[in-house]
This record gives C-alpha cells, structure tokens and sequence, in this order.
C-alpha cells in the first residue's frame, strides 16, 4: 500500500525562508520534508492532531466512482474490502462516500433548477 521507503527528500524551503508556500502543509503529510522554519507555521493546537486530507490516486477515485455508480451506500463487510483492496481505511472510504453523496444532491438540484428554468418555472435559489 505505501510506497517503499526512499532516500530523503531535501526540505521545501530553506532555513530563514520566510513564509512557505500555502500547500507545504499538505506535502508534508504525503512523504515531503519541511524545512525547521516552517514547522511552528503548521503546527495544531496542543493535545489535538489536525487530520490531514487524503490525497487519492487516479487508480483509486476511477475504483470509488465506479462503486459509487453501482450503490450509493457501502456497509460492513462491503465497505471493508473496498478499502483494503483500495489501501485506504474504512473510515477514508466511509467519508468519501459521504462526500460524494454530498455532490450528487448537490448536482441533481442543479439539473432539476436547469429543467425548471428551461420551462420557466424557475424559483430562487436557496
């Protein structure tokens, strides 16, 4: 699942840099080395771990679009080998599956209010 432990990488930004660009954060939760200057800029409050989000492969959204189409809710024993075919925990896919349930509302809406409107019988957006 993850990838085979490599050489160092050298830091994003050098010592006395100055501000690092705003998606040092999220490299530094996928394997890429932060410099000692930027640390205090990302640290989370004492005694909580801020979760870092998820960057998913091509590999693995094309397998979860493709089970998404197929049932819009996974649970148990299903939801269990998606994620460890996929690599992910179940909470990852559990939460992506929330999401994407998210957008599709989200996009039928729009359809609906786009017929609607296509007949003239638009109302207000909320």
């Amino acid at each position: 699942c993850p990838p085979a432990p490599g050489p160092p990488l050298p830091p994003l930004c050098a010592p006395g840099c100055g501000l690092p660009p705003a998606w040092a954060a999220r490299l530094g939760a996928t394997g890429f080395l932060i410099s000692k200057c930027c640390l205090p800029l990302f640290k989370a409050k004492p005694g909580k771990a801020k979760r870092v989000r998820t960057i998913f492969s091509s590999e693995q959204l094309a397998r979860l679009e493709q089970e998404f189409t197929r049932q819009q809710y996974l649970v148990g024993q299903e939801r269990c080998l998606l994620a460890s075919s996929l690599c992910l925990t179940e909470e990852q896919v559990k939460v992506w599956f929330q999401n994407r349930r998210i957008k599709w509302r989200k996009q039928s809406l729009e359809q609906q209010q786009a017929k609607l409107a296509k007949m003239g019988l638009a109302t207000p957006q909320r």
